[in-house]
């Protein structure tokens, strides 16, 4: 998970998926009149997966046991982790199960939003837990929409998804688990 522009507390919002489909590098490619319903199509598959979740494991609001018990190795890392101007604060390692958490990036966002460490990172455990449920589960929300990687005149070449709106699901699935625990 990476800090972005217009991000607030827990997670950005709904409208901010909308702006956030902006920054993939493919958006240009996307059909105008699709834009708006891939975004809510990949918010909504968020916010039904986190009431699975939610159900399965009767309401808990621990992602370090959540991830335990599916199977998941969390990693703490020592780091704040900056690539150009982007901070991450984890990462979820496909094909081994893994969670990467860059303490001293969350630390600093955790001290920015005025959270504790443990609640700073159960947010961003739930987050990185939807796309391991996407790897392993519910199927890749970047490959629900795909455009052509090369276009030169009428000649298309390859395909590509977009990236973002896994972003985008993951926002909708920790906004919305957020929202079920804290009712």
């Amino acid at each position: 998970m990476a800090n972005m522009p217009g991000f607030t507390y827990p997670f950005p919002t709904k409208d901010l998926a909308y702006q956030e489909l902006t920054y993939d590098y493919c958006y240009n490619k996307i059909k105008e009149e699709d834009k708006e319903r891939i975004v809510d199509e990949a918010w909504e598959k968020g916010e039904d997966t986190a009431k699975e979740v939610f159900a399965r494991f009767n309401g808990s609001y621990d992602f370090r046991m959540i991830c335990a018990e599916s199977g998941l190795q969390l990693n703490d890392k020592d780091t704040d982790y900056v690539v150009g101007n982007q901070r991450y604060f984890s990462d979820y390692v496909s094909g081994t199960n893994q969670i990467n958490l860059y303490l001293k990036s969350i630390a600093k966002w955790a001290e920015e939003n005025q959270l504790s460490m443990n609640d700073a990172i159960n947010l961003i455990l739930s987050h990185e837990y939807f796309h391991f449920m996407e790897m392993n589960v519910i199927g890749q929300l970047s490959k629900s929409y795909e455009v052509p990687m090369l276009v030169i005149g009428r000649l298309k070449l390859g395909k590509t998804g977009i990236h973002a709106l896994s972003e985008i699901g993951a926002h909708g699935f920790a906004h919305q688990y957020y929202l079920l625990a804290t009712k």
